[in-house]
């Protein structure tokens, strides 16, 4: 299964080249997740009142063409591969039908003194529907 949420960019994110600067595309792609997880029934604040926190471990993003202000996107989210503690989930940055960046980024879940914890089973059974 995919997860695909659309978002538009800003024209406060150009550079003076008129071209959105890289690092915008971290911000959606959080903003993409923030959204996936809702839509799984985690909402992030809810977790972290529980002491339960979810940090970028690892990030990587490849560049295919540029953006400019004010573009419709839409980023489509899989969950790419997931043990017992960490879990990654997979990008791809759409402009109408063209690819525009691909992505991936790494996380684990930590308990309130930032030790890593288990991923709860409930998030793991959701993670396999979308897994790729």
């Amino acid at each position: 299964m995919v997860f695909k949420h659309a978002i538009r960019t800003r024209y406060s994110e150009t550079g003076q080249d008129g071209i959105i600067h890289h690092s915008s595309f971290v911000i959606y792609l959080e903003v993409a997740r923030l959204e996936f997880f809702k839509t799984l029934g985690w909402d992030i604040n809810e977790l972290e009142k529980k002491k339960i926190f979810c940090p970028v471990i690892d990030l990587s993003l490849r560049y295919l063409k540029p953006l400019y202000s004010l573009e419709d996107l839409v980023i489509e989210i899989t969950v790419g591969t997931f043990s017992k503690v960490r879990f990654s989930l997979t990008y791809q940055v759409f402009r109408n039908e063209t690819c525009v960046a691909t992505g991936t980024v790494s996380h684990c879940f930590l308990n309130e003194s930032f030790k890593p914890i288990p991923i709860p089973e409930e998030i793991l059974k959701q993670f396999r529907k979308f897994a790729q």
